[in-house]
């Protein structure tokens, strides 16, 4: 009987032991993206919950997850993506949970999609922010913005500052206190400042978008409607497609 309960202790062992590997293996799986061979490409969209962002002739959170709803269905029916949300439709998350997130998923490319305001409701335009000169994926983040920016010009928006890129600093100002400085080149002066914190701090190429200014009417009626969202959606797939060196398939 000794020797009986021994090897049913022994089976059992063995049995929490595989069933602890199955269920790390699909943690790890899920979490991770390990075992999938698809590119795992990231999605903010800027904004959510309790922070509606700019308002203007649409609301700015409106826009952003209408348009990430449709790019994520580009990439996922695609087949070749594997597709990582940084915050859930209609939730609320702070910034660094966001870039942290992504990271954490192995993203190899980051989109941010945000949508412009100014108190000039003439103001208008398509922009696009990769990180500065100097930091880690710079020259890769280029590459993808600049793609971004001609794939959207095929919806006849205009394209601000350098063919659509601009970059992002956060100058301190000697009082203890920030400001935000927008350039349509590189500033060396600048290139210690930090960026945006969603193109600064993921682990992948990354860029910020903003897809139009939701203050401006022509700008809303373009880009900023269900149609104007899925269209950009899949000027950003199509991007997408390109920077990996892989043929659109929708």
């Amino acid at each position: 009987m000794g020797k009986h309960r021994v090897r049913w202790g022994r089976l059992l062992i063995v049995l929490i032991l595989l069933g602890g590997i199955f269920l790390g293996g699909r943690w790890a799986a899920g979490e991770l993206g390990l075992f999938d061979s698809r590119i795992t490409v990231a999605l903010d969209p800027g904004h959510g919950g309790d922070d509606p962002g700019a308002s203007g002739v649409i609301g700015e959170t409106e826009l952003t997850e209408t348009t990430v709803r449709y790019l994520e269905q580009y990439l996922e029916e695609d087949g070749r993506f594997r597709v990582v949300l940084c915050r859930e439709y209609g939730e609320g998350k702070d910034l660094n949970s966001r870039w942290r997130l992504a990271n954490r998923r192995g993203a190899d490319l980051l989109l941010c999609i945000h949508g412009n305001s100014a108190e000039d409701p003439t103001a208008r335009g398509f922009e696009v922010y990769p990180p500065p000169p100097g930091r880690e994926y710079h020259e890769e983040s280029l590459s993808f913005a600049r793609l971004t920016a001609e794939e959207i010009s095929a919806t006849g928006i205009s394209l601000r500052g350098d063919g659509g890129v601009r970059y992002a600093y956060y100058q301190e100002d000697g009082s203890g206190s920030t400001r935000k400085v927008l350039s349509d080149l590189p500033d060396p002066s600048l290139e210690s400042c930090p960026s945006f914190a969603m193109v600064d701090y993921p682990d992948c190429p990354a860029v910020l978008i903003e897809q139009c200014f939701v203050t401006n009417a022509e700008d809303a009626a373009l880009l900023g409607t269900e149609e104007g969202c899925r269209v950009a959606a899949h000027c950003y797939y199509r991007a997408v497609c390109r920077y990996f060196g892989e043929e659109p398939a929708l």
